[in-house]
């Protein structure tokens, strides 16, 4: 019994990734360390639209048969080790500049096909204003399935941890783009929020999955890190915002803005227009405290959260029997933790040993870790399905819930649109019901 136990310790430890930081013991800048902190904590979001388009003045609906299915991606961070995630809300709001915007594309991109736009942004700024996405039936909700996916380490190597993520609550993207998501986990490496203003010319990171189209099928998940610094404070809608100079694009969406010690400055939010992608705006760390505030939430890092923040100060000292120490007691609490499973790698290349029964024991939590994750993502997956419209639909038993409230709209286009063949609609599993709403927005 003895023998499988270390041999199960060897392979977790055998099959962790090639080392990730520089080949000196001290972070070769600010940047390294912050980012050594935060990345543990960057998660990929997958949103998955389904839904139709009515023009609310000629009762003309667009998508044929079976809808438009649109697929959006975004960036976010855990901020608590219980699964509560952070994100912009334009990736998960129903609104004009969230799905209803997506289904509004697709709507255009087929009246186009046939002829019936010529000028893209007027037609999208016509939807905006007289049309209405909703679901199967009229004045239903649009479908919406949201994934949050993270890799952890296993004793198989890394693997991409995917679960299905609830809204907890949001405010809307014109009053201060935050939304926090709730996924079915535990343990997770989280980031500490910044409470106080961050002054002008501090040095940042912006971190998440630029061109996230490529971060679906890259079996790494590995997020960037951005550069820069702040650059100026503004408000809109009375919620503050920072300017930023860290290059960034919209798969970096919702990804955090941290400072040279990890914390979090901001999210990414939607870029300023007329601008270059060298100036972006982050949604402030204050309104993402209000928002959990709303809640009763607290956000705070976990003991193994601070359990690696003091291993990565040891192993950057070049003291690295009490680097694999601190990184033993990161694994013992969070198995999964993929960085801490390479750091500790690391500092055991460079000399570090924290004697053979606690590798023993991290091994095979490691390990153990691994089984725990397929086994949550085994039951998570979900259900794929396809639904036809229902014209007139029969509304099924028990209160019916209130209509898309929506300020967008749609023009008279008059003649129908082709039929286009639909994909499939994601059905959520019942873990996966929307969460409540902060009054006056939709989410």
């Amino acid at each position: 019994m003895r023998a499988l136990l270390v041999a199960a310790a060897l392979l977790a430890l055998a099959a962790a990734p090639a080392p990730i930081a520089s080949a000196a013991g001290q972070p070769s800048s600010p940047e390294e360390l912050a980012a050594a902190i935060a990345r543990p904590a960057i998660v990929f979001i997958t949103v998955e639209w389904h839904g139709w388009v009515r023009d609310k003045r000629t009762g003309e609906v667009f998508g044929g048969a079976d809808g438009y299915v649109v697929k959006a991606t975004c960036s976010g961070v855990v901020i608590r080790p219980d699964g509560h995630v952070a994100t912009a809300s334009h990736c998960v709001h129903t609104g004009p500049q969230g799905g209803a915007g997506a289904l509004f594309d697709a709507a255009i991109e087929d009246l186009a096909a046939v002829g019936r736009v010529v000028d893209r942004a007027a037609a999208k700024a016509q939807l905006a204003e007289h049309a209405v996405a909703e679901g199967a039936d009229p004045d239903r909700p649009v479908d919406r399935a949201i994934q949050v996916e993270r890799m952890e380490a296993t004793g198989d190597g890394p693997i991409r941890d995917v679960a299905p993520a609830t809204v907890v609550d949001l405010v809307a993207p014109t009053e201060g783009d935050v939304a926090v998501l709730k996924v079915p986990r535990e343990h997770l490496p989280s980031l500490a929020i910044r409470a106080d203003q961050t002054p002008v010319g501090t040095p940042i990171l912006a971190i998440g999955y630029p061109g996230s189209a490529g971060a679906a099928v890259d079996p790494s998940l590995e997020p960037s890190n951005k550069n820069g610094q702040v650059s100026a404070r503004r408000t809109q809608n009375d919620r503050p915002f920072y300017e930023f100079s860290a290059a960034a694009t919209q798969g970096m969406s919702g990804g955090p803005v941290v400072d040279m010690d990890g914390r979090i400055v901001g999210l990414v939010s939607q870029g300023s227009p007329g601008e270059t992608q060298s100036f972006n705006f982050a949604a402030a760390s204050s309104t993402l405290s209000d928002v959990l505030a709303g809640k009763d939430v607290s956000a705070e890092p976990g003991p193994h959260d601070r359990d690696y923040r003091t291993a990565l100060d040891r192993y950057f000292a070049d003291d690295f029997d009490g680097a694999v120490e601190g990184f033993d007691d990161v694994l013992a609490a969070s198995p999964g933790h993929l960085q801490a499973t390479e750091y500790r790698r690391l500092a055991v290349d460079r000399g570090g040993s924290a004697g053979g029964g606690s590798s023993l024991l991290i091994g095979l939590a490691v390990l153990c870790g691994g089984v725990a994750v397929a086994t949550a993502t085994a039951g998570t997956a979900i259900a794929l399905t396809r639904r036809r419209r229902l014209s007139p639909a029969v509304p099924p038993p028990g209160p019916v819930p209130p209509p898309v409230v929506s300020d967008v709209d749609t023009p008279p286009f008059g003649i129908p649109v082709r039929v286009v063949p639909a994909t499939v609609e994601v059905v959520r599993p019942d873990d996966d019901e929307d969460g409540p709403t902060t009054p006056g927005s939709t989410s």
